[in-house]
C-alpha cells in the first residue's frame, strides 16, 4: 500500500532532533540518579557530546531514505531501530564515558549497515508465478504450520505441566525455572520458542479469514503457552498484532515520530515525579540497556577470544567453543555481574558482531545482516501493511536483543518466513502483489 510522503524533510528531522532531546532530558533527570551505578552515568566530555550529534545527523539521511523505497519491511524496521536502537545509542555516546574506538566502531558499524541495505540487490526467494502455481501446497503447509503449533502447544502443556494455568502477569519467574527444568525435546523448544512470532500473525490471520471461534479458541491456546514459560512478551505481542489489525492505518507512519515525541513530552512534564520515578525502570529497559551492554561485550571481548559462532551455528560441526561450558551470554552476563549466577546479557547487532569477530566484526555482520533482512523482506513482499508493521517490530526486537542464528530457531524468525510466504499464497488470487 504506497503512502504519499507530504511531511516536507526538514519538519521530520525536527522531531527527531526534538524527540532525542526529550529522550536526553529524561535520561539526565530519572535514569542518571538512579542508574548511574550501572554504568548508565553523564560524565562524557563536550567531544563525546559532539560526536554524539554528527552520529545521530548522518543516521537521518538513510531514515528518510528509506521511504523512497517500495521495501515496506524495511521502512518499518529502521522507523523502529531508529526509536528503540539509534537515537538511545546516541545519547549513551554523549553522555556515558566511552573509549573512542567504541564510538569510532558504531559510526562504521552502522554507516555500513544502512549504506550497504540501500544499495544491496533484492533477494527473491519465491516468485509470484511459483507461488500462485503451487497455491495448494502453500495452503496447506500454513494449515500444517498451525496445526502443529496448536498441538506442540496442548502436549507440552498436558504432559510437563498438567494444564496448569498461571494467572499473573508480575509473578512469573517460578515458572520460568520449573521450565528450564523441563527437559522436552528439542523440536518442541524451537516451536514454543515462536510463540512470540506466530501467535499474534495467527490470531490476525483467523480474524481476517472471520474464522471468529477458531479465534476465540486460539485465545485459550495463547494462554496455554504464556502458562507453560510464562514468557509476558507472547501476551502483549499478540495483544498488540489484534491492536495494530484493527486501528493501524500505513498513514500514520510519517506521523510516528511526532506522535511519539509529544506522548514523551506530555509524559515528562504532566506526570509528577513519582510516576515518573516508577516507570524509569521500563524505560531503562527498553530504551538504553541494550546500548549499555553493547559496550559490555565491547569490554568483555577485548579481552576475550570472540567466539566465530562455535557456540551455535559450528559447533554442529564438531567446532569447540571456548564458552562451550556456557553460552556467551551468559558468560558475558557474569563477567559484569559476577554476584548473579546465569544471568544472560542477550544482545544483538553490534554486540554480535564484537561477539562472533571481534573488532573487525563491524565490518562483516552488516553485510550478514542485510543479506537476513533482505531474504525476510522478499516474504513480506505483497503482504498488507498492517501485518508489515507488526512483522517488522517482533523482528526488530530479535535484531536488537539475539544474535542471528538464536533469531532464526529461537526466535522464530523461520517460522515466520515460511508462514509469510504461505499466507501470501493465499492471498495472491485477491490482490494485487508488488513486484518484487
Amino acid at each position: 500500500m504506497k503512502t504519499n510522503w507530504n511531511i516536507p524533510n526538514w519538519i521530520q528531522v525536527c522531531i527527531i532532533i526534538l524527540y532525542r532531546l526529550i529522550n536526553e532530558k529524561y535520561y539526565v533527570d530519572y535514569v542518571v540518579p538512579i542508574f548511574s551505578y550501572s554504568g548508565y552515568t553523564n560524565n562524557a566530555d563536550s567531544y563525546q557530546y559532539i560526536l554524539s550529534w554528527i552520529f545521530l545527523l548522518i543516521m537521518i539521511p538513510f531514515y528518510l531514505k528509506s521511504f523512497k523505497t517500495t521495501d515496506t519491511l524495511w521502512q518499518y524496521i529502521l522507523l523502529f531501530l531508529m526509536c528503540l536502537k539509534i537515537i538511545p545509542l546516541s545519547i549513551m555516546i554523549g553522555k556515558v564515558e566511552y573509549e573512542l574506538e567504541y564510538i569510532y566502531l558504531n559510526f562504521i558499524f552502522w554507516i555500513l549497515f544502512l549504506g550497504l541495505y540501500s544499495i544491496f540487490p533484492n533477494i527473491k526467494l519465491f516468485s509470484n508465478s511459483y507461488i500462485r502455481r503451487n497455491k495448494s501446497v502453500f495452503n496447506k503447509a500454513l494449515s500444517y504450520i498451525i496445526i502443529l503449533f496448536v498441538c506442540a502447544v496442548i502436549y507440552v502443556s498436558g504432559r510437563y505441566t498438567g494444564f496448569h494455568l498461571h494467572t499473573s502477569l508480575i509473578d512469573v519467574y517460578d515458572i520460568r525455572f520449573e521450565q528450564r527444568e523441563n527437559n522436552y525435546p528439542m523440536v518442541f523448544s524451537y516451536i514454543l520458542a515462536a510463540s512470540m512470532t506466530l501467535c499474534p500473525l495467527i490470531l490476525c490471520l483467523l480474524i481476517d479469514k472471520k474464522k471468529y471461534l477458531l479465534a476465540f479458541i486460539f485465545i485459550f491456546i495463547v494462554y496455554l503457552d504464556f502458562s507453560i514459560a510464562g514468557v509476558k512478551s507472547i501476551i502483549f505481542a499478540t495483544i498488540a498484532g489484534v491492536l495494530l489489525k484493527y486501528y493501524y492505518k500505513a498513514k500514520y507512519k510519517k506521523v510516528f515520530f511526532i506522535y511519539l515525541t509529544i506522548a514523551l513530552f506530555v509524559c515528562f512534564s504532566f506526570f509528577n515525579e513519582t510516576i515518573l520515578y516508577a516507570i524509569t525502570p521500563l524505560f531503562l529497559r527498553v530504551f538504553y540497556i541494550p546500548s549499555g551492554q553493547d559496550y559490555e561485550y565491547y569490554t568483555f571481548f577485548n579481552i576475550f577470544e570472540p567466539d566465530f559462532y562455535r557456540n551455535s551455528i559450528l559447533r554442529r560441526f564438531g567446532f569447540e567453543s571456548p564458552y562451550a561450558d556456557t553460552s556467551v551470554d551468559i558468560a558475558v552476563g557474569e563477567y559484569f555481574n559476577p554476584n548473579v549466577e546465569g544471568i544472560r546479557s542477550n544482545n544483538g547487532l553490534i554486540s554480535e558482531a564484537f561477539a562472533n569477530f571481534g573488532m573487525v566484526g563491524c565490518v562483516i555482520l552488516p553485510i550478514i545482516l542485510v543479506i537476513y533482512i533482505k531474504l525476510v523482506s522478499s516474504c513480506s513482499k505483497g503482504i498488507d501493511e498492517t501485518y508489515i508493521c507488526l512483522i517488522s517490530l517482533l523482528f526488530c526486537n530479535t535484531l536488537i536483543s539475539a544474535f542471528i542464528p538464536t533469531s532464526i530457531l529461537s526466535s522464530g524468525i523461520l517460522f515466520m518466513m515460511i508462514f509469510l510466504v504461505c499466507y501470501k499464497a493465499t492471498i495472491i488470487e485477491s490482490v494485487s502483489i508488488q513486484r518484487n
